[in-house]
């Protein structure tokens, strides 16, 4: 009695830890769209520039590239579809708003007397 409750529990546990693999036919749709995703990441990773800042970084290109295998079509369509369109040096904003902000905190404190930064700030005697 013992032994069949433990089988069929061993069964029952199998069953809910297991998952299923469905195969199913990639339409000619889906591969192409597929296949453009994947050369619009590899012509973005050839380019001379993005390759020096890899090898800047320390990654090597058969790192790139397994990675690059083992994205879902998904990823791949969104990477593909954030190459296409931000913008290059969209992160300058930031850069420059911080430069300004930086230039003005030192006009008000060269005005205010605290700094001697510029000369147009001080008055001729």
């Amino acid at each position: 009695m013992n032994t069949s409750k433990l089988i069929i529990a061993f069964f029952v546990s199998l069953s809910l830890f297991t998952t299923s693999m469905f195969a199913e036919v990639i339409s000619t749709k889906q591969l192409l769209h597929k296949t453009a995703a994947i050369s619009s990441i590899d012509s973005f990773l050839n380019k001379q520039e993005v390759q020096a800042k890899l090898a800047a970084l320390g990654v090597s290109n058969d790192n790139i590239q397994a990675r690059l295998a083992s994205l879902t079509e998904e990823e791949l369509s969104q990477i593909s579809h954030k190459i296409d369109t931000l913008p290059a040096g969209a992160g300058a904003g930031g850069i420059i708003g911080v430069i300004v902000f930086i230039f003005l905190v030192l006009l008000v404190t060269d005005i205010l007397g605290y700094t001697k930064v510029y000369s147009f700030t001080r008055s001729v005697q």
